[in-house]
This record gives C-alpha cells, sequence and structure tokens, in this order.
C-alpha cells in the first residue's frame, strides 16, 4: 500500500500536492491541463514524455511543466519509486505576478527537466519537506505557508535556468530519438491530413510497428496525440482571436464542425463556444 500524503484537488484549482511512495509498478498516467506542475523524484527512476520527448527520470530531477502542455508518466525497467508533484494555477501566484514577474520563467525554458546536484537537492527538498510536513493536516495560515513555499521553489528554479546551462539528456534509445522526431513532425504539421500509412512510409517505420512503439514511448495513441496538439492550438485561438469556430476548425485541421466539436468536447468537458466565453473573448 503506498504512503501518501495529499492537499487539494488534481482536477480542480487552485493549488494541489502530493508526496507518494509506490513500492511496485504504476500504470501510465497522462495530462494535458490548465495547471503548471512540478514534479520531482526522491527515489526510484521513472519515464517522462514532456513537449515532444521522452525522458528518464532519476532521483533529484526536478521537471517542469508549462500550462496546457502535453505530458505522461510511465514505469522505467526499475519498478518503485518516491516522489512530490505540485499543480497550481496563475490565479494561485495572482498576488505575485506585479512583484515578481520572473517566478514562471523556468517553465518556458528550453529543457523542462532541471539534474540537480547534492547540495541543490538538499536545498529543494528542504523546501519541498516544509510543504509536505504543511500539507499533512489543516491549521491556521496553511494555503498561505503553502503559496510562501511554493514562491521560494518558484524562485530557485527562475534563478538555476538563469545561472546554470540546462541541457536535454540523451535519448534514451535510437527508437525514442525517431519517435521524438515525429512527434515534432505532428506538432509542425498537425494542420495537415495526417495518416498512420503516410507517417511510417515518411520515417521508414511499418505502420503496426510505429503505431505500438508510438503509444509505448509517449503514452498517447497516434490519433489521440494528433487530436490534443490540434485542440491545444484552437484553445489558443479560441482565447486569442475572434475567429469563428467553424475557421479554427480548419486551422487545426478538422475535417468538419462536427467531429471537432465531438474531439473538443472529448478532451476539454466542455464546447469550442463555452470554453471561449469562460477565458473571456
Amino acid at each position: 500500500m503506498p504512503s501518501t500524503v495529499t492537499f487539494g484537488n488534481e482536477d480542480e484549482g487552485p493549488f494541489y500536492i502530493q508526496h507518494i511512495h509506490r513500492n511496485g509498478s504504476f500504470e501510465r498516467t497522462q495530462h494535458m491541463h490548465d495547471m503548471y506542475e512540478l514534479y520531482y523524484l526522491y527515489e526510484g527512476e521513472r519515464m517522462y514524455f514532456i513537449r515532444d520527448r521522452s525522458y528518464l527520470i532519476l532521483p533529484g530531477d526536478l521537471v517542469l511543466i508549462n500550462r496546457r502542455e502535453l505530458h505522461a508518466t510511465s514505469d522505467s525497467d526499475k519498478l518503485g519509486h518516491a516522489r512530490v508533484v505540485m499543480n497550481f494555477s496563475d490565479n494561485f501566484l495572482e498576488s505575485m505576478k506585479s512583484d515578481a514577474p520572473f517566478l514562471l520563467d523556468a517553465f518556458t525554458h528550453a529543457a523542462p527537466v532541471l539534474r540537480l546536484d547534492l547540495p541543490t537537492r538538499r536545498f529543494v527538498e528542504d523546501i519541498l519537506g516544509k510543504m509536505i510536513h504543511e500539507a499533512k493536516e489543516p491549521q491556521l495560515g496553511q494555503t498561505f505557508a503553502l503559496r510562501h513555499f511554493l514562491i521560494e521553489l518558484l524562485l530557485f528554479t527562475a534563478r538555476f535556468v538563469r545561472l546554470h546551462p540546462v541541457t536535454s539528456p540523451e535519448h534514451v534509445s535510437p527508437l525514442h530519438r525517431k519517435i521524438s522526431t515525429i512527434v515534432r513532425y505532428i506538432n509542425i504539421h498537425f494542420a495537415e491530413p495526417l495518416r498512420l500509412e503516410e507517417l511510417a512510409e515518411r520515417f521508414e517505420i511499418s505502420p503496426a510497428y510505429l503505431s505500438r512503439m508510438f503509444k509505448e514511448i509517449t503514452g498517447f495513441s497516434l490519433i489521440e496525440y494528433i487530436n490534443l496538439v490540434r485542440v491545444q492550438e484552437a484553445q489558443r485561438l479560441l482565447m486569442e482571436t475572434k475567429m469563428k469556430v467553424i475557421v479554427v476548425a480548419e486551422q487545426v485541421g478538422f475535417g468538419s464542425l462536427v467531429q471537432f466539436g465531438r474531439v473538443f468536447r472529448q478532451i476539454t468537458k466542455t464546447t469550442p463556444l463555452r470554453y471561449r466565453q469562460l477565458a473571456g473573448t
């Protein structure tokens, strides 16, 4: 039975933290949400697919995932791990935006994984330890304290990416590299027709093998990933432009308004028009 400390609701803001230790396998989880995510691994190993490639996450790695960024976690060859994960909304830091606009800089950095040395690990684990302790029992000023510690951690990440050259680790294998290349192609060409057979031919891999390995490495089926990328861009267009919904559907690669509406609702749990209204556009 895993040991767990949890505060908040993972699916609803403004702040969620969970510390957990698992002894065995843990089935894959995949997400795209409007929350920022911080993930720190204490023990074990995990595979993490973020943005356009997979990473082998090791103890002392701090992972930063931007809002609406596709990501998935799964077991590595080593089973069992201990980690802390946090999700927080823009609103949770609303009061700090004018005083410290740099707090979220690390989330837009080229590399989403910060590999920490031992002294830095101790510093980060000290902050996380305070947060985990604070999350255990309701008490006076609990949310205030959690916000305070989060700001301290975010300040560390913003300084870290400015002071240290952060580079992406090597791909786990040549196959991981090839799947990453295919993902980057999809991320650029999502508005065009994308069919399994054509992608397989372009990247010189059999359709069945591509389908199976894409799912295994990214956590998403090929069509699921394509739809998520298209909906992600549709969300941006709905928020930032006055385009009609039918034009948005065409711009992101859906063949019909009906298909767009069905897939958008399936992924976001709301309609395109309602999403635009909630975004205030």
